[in-house]
């Protein structure tokens, strides 16, 4: 059973820009705004840009500490959609 989450919604993204580090963590999603929630990321799994159509877009895996998230930022739209949730094991 997959216990992915299909969301495909847009959303507010508050990123988090360093000045020093490699290209796949010099800009970041620190915390995201849905469905009147502000859910604040503690570690980034993965990034990796790819191409939508002629649309380049950003594809960055997150957690929270307890659920994991598959946000978009599309380059050209200068949008963010969250895609999916993967819930995890709350305690």
């Amino acid at each position: 059973m997959n216990p992915t989450i299909e969301i495909n919604e847009s959303v507010d993204v508050a990123v988090l820009y360093k000045k020093h580090g490699d290209i796949s963590t010099l800009a970041q999603p620190f915390k995201m705004r849905w469905k009147d929630r502000e859910i604040t990321f503690v570690q980034l799994g993965l990034r990796h840009p790819t191409a939508k159509s002629k649309r380049m877009i950003h594809v960055f895996d997150v957690s929270d500490g307890s659920d994991d998230y598959r946000l978009e930022f599309d380059a050209e739209r200068l949008t963010w959609q969250l895609i999916a949730i993967v819930p995890g094991a709350r305690s």
